[in-house]
């Protein structure tokens, strides 16, 4: 064993003296690559009315189509992002640790919403994305505080982000809430999404967005 390898050894042992208010030292190797959901493998509807806020969209009894709209929109956006867990401390919530890794497909649109799950910083690992009025590319961060209404736009090839979240949770509220003010503007987001399907095409690992060209073989 060299000296480096002892050494490395006994930071780790030494760690365990050194305990933080959300845990002690630990590693998390990569894990393997979880990919987009096929369109009608992922009920959309059912993740809407068990953990979604959507009164901004409910009114004159319309629950259930509203239900029904954002489950269409929820599904297709399921074959065209995917979210793998990298490391969750109390689950990432009370005052826990959270980080995850999140791939949007090209010209993916991502609805406006908020989170009651703590501030958020947003490291972009490729690709890029947009928000508002300026482009971000790899390497930019994006911090987003508790509850604030965010959305953006995936570039042409798409994005990859790390989000980085701790504490925060705000008891017996749904960790989602749809911040979009009609059903007009969930439907030209499926239309959005109808329209780009054909280039969402996933990399094969972590970061290898941008070296998948998926509108250039369209």
């Amino acid at each position: 064993m060299s000296e480096a390898e002892i050494e490395t050894d006994n930071d780790i042992v030494d760690s365990k003296r050194y305990i933080s208010e959300r845990g002690p030292f630990e590693i998390n190797p990569a894990k393997e690559w979880k990919g987009p959901y096929p369109v009608g493998t992922f009920s959309g509807k059912k993740a809407v009315s068990e953990s979604w806020d959507i009164s901004k969209l409910v009114k004159d009894g319309n629950e259930e189509e509203v239900c029904e709209k954002l489950g269409e929109m929820l599904e297709l956006a399921a074959s065209g992002s995917s979210e793998n867990g990298l490391m969750r401390q109390d689950e990432g919530f009370g005052n826990g640790f959270r980080a995850t890794h999140v791939w949007f497909g090209p010209n993916f649109h991502l609805f406006r919403h908020s989170h009651p799950a703590g501030d958020c910083t947003y490291l972009i690992m490729a690709g890029e994305l947009t928000m508002g009025k300026r482009t971000l590319k790899a390497g930019s961060t994006v911090f987003v505080p508790n509850q604030m209404p965010y959305k953006f736009i995936a570039g042409p090839d798409g994005v990859e982000v790390v989000e980085f979240r701790s504490g925060g949770k705000i008891p017996d509220k749904p960790g989602m809430r749809i911040e979009e003010n009609s059903l007009e503007a969930i439907q030209k987001i499926i239309d959005d999404y109808k329209a780009n399907q054909h280039l969402w095409k996933a990399p094969p690992t972590f970061s290898d967005t941008g070296h998948v060209k998926p509108h250039l073989d369209s």
